[in-house]
């Protein structure tokens, strides 16, 4: 797909530029013409051919990559409509204008059922709910109803905006559960969280049967590992339903994904993968202000590849959805602290208002009152005033 690239200096795009495949020579070209917004348009689309004499004849800077052609623009208004059109196909820079209009999106509101959650300001907070006995960092901790109830009323007096329930773990090397065990552990639970509470609830699962059943005790949201694509029958529940979804991107199956997982490049399947999800859930009748994108730290990642999800995170801002990310506790976090799930508090937070620094809409976490307080930090310094 056509995006724009994230870059914080011009050193930063020309690493970018020269991983995409850019000659040495051509790189210090562009980065020696650097300018506000850097597009990439991979060499399938049927306008790139048509494209580098039209920027010739508009002198904007521009280089061929391994698969892409890379733009260098100062504003949108550089691609106002053009006049010629070699392939007769209409005008050749709409789709640019269209990706950057797409990019710079932040105003989302995201309709859940009867209920609308605004993400137009400050991100809000999802709490993780484990009703599971083997989840990687609080199996066990909340398998009995009463606990679980208390836990989930605990997140909303700390501030959460969203309970995210889930009864089977996806951590590394997890196996399914039955559906019929995974529904007595979350409907339970989310019929009395339903009862005392209007914070919005949310059922972890690729099982149409369990959101179902999540859906008609009270939960509003549908946070889906698989992107709707383990289940058939998922998307028509979302569907007809009215719930939100989160569609996650996984690189293979929770027993399978950590087992040498690799890229070419990164942020190129993520997009592709995630994009071609949006458009199938789209197709069938899911309206566009339902569904999250979720870029799936941990699931079927590398170190490096987490890393980059939180450096470039704002890359995800092309497929034009709001954003949610899943740091809290993971692994990568251990790797860097040498710290055990229990004690990676203070590590999610720093990945926390990283995310938010770099636009994420939700950030879903087991600590709510950490992450509240990183939130508000990050997101002061992110809109403070000039001076």
């Amino acid at each position: 797909m056509i995006r724009v690239l994230h870059f914080s200096d011009p050193e930063q795009a020309h690493l970018r530029i020269a991983f995409l495949g850019v000659p040495e020579p051509e790189a210090q070209r562009l980065i020696s013409d650097l300018r506000a917004i850097l597009v990439s348009v991979p060499l399938t689309e049927m306008i790139s051919p048509a494209l580098p004499p039209l920027l010739e004849a508009r002198g904007i800077p521009w280089a061929r990559g391994r698969d892409v052609l890379l733009i260098s623009v100062s504003s949108k208004a550089q691609l106002n409509h053009a006049e010629e059109d070699p392939l007769g196909t209409g005008d050749p820079f709409a789709s640019l204008r269209e990706a950057i209009d797409r990019q710079r999106n932040r105003k989302y509101s995201l309709s859940c059922r009867d209920r609308t959650l605004s993400l137009a300001g400050s991100p809000r907070i999802m709490g993780i709910l484990n009703v599971t006995p083997d989840s990687f960092s609080d199996g066990g901790k909340y398998l009995s109803f009463e606990r679980a109830v208390e836990r989930g009323l605990e997140m909303v007096n700390d501030g959460a905006d969203i309970i995210d329930v889930g009864g089977e773990s996806t951590r590394p090397g997890s196996t399914p559960v039955p559906a019929d065990v995974e529904i007595s552990r979350v409907v339970p639970v989310l019929r009395a969280l339903a009862e005392r509470t209007e914070t919005i609830l949310s059922v972890d699962t690729t099982k149409a049967i369990v959101a179902r059943k999540a859906i008609a005790a009270g939960a509003c949201m549908i946070n889906d590992t698989s992107a709707l694509a383990d289940d058939p029958e998922m998307t028509g529940v979302v569907r007809d339903s009215g719930c939100a979804v989160i569609l996650m991107h996984r690189l293979g199956t929770p027993e399978t994904m950590q087992n040498s997982p690799s890229y070419r490049s990164l942020f190129d399947e993520i997009l592709d993968a995630l994009h071609e999800r949006v458009v199938a859930v789209e197709s069938t009748g899911v309206p566009d202000d339902r569904i999250l994108v979720d870029p799936g730290v941990g699931f079927g990642k590398r170190f490096e590849d987490n890393l980059a999800l939180h450096r470039h995170i704002s890359d995800l801002r092309n497929l034009g959805k709001p954003i949610l990310i899943g740091p809290s506790r993971k692994a990568f976090l251990g790797r860097i602290t040498g710290r055990e799930p229990a004690g990676r508090e203070f590590g999610t937070a720093a990945a926390v208002t990283v995310a938010v620094l770099g636009g994420a809409n939700v950030v879903r976490v087991h600590d709510v009152g950490g992450a509240m307080d990183a939130v508000r930090v990050a997101h002061a310094v992110a809109g403070g005033i000039e001076c």
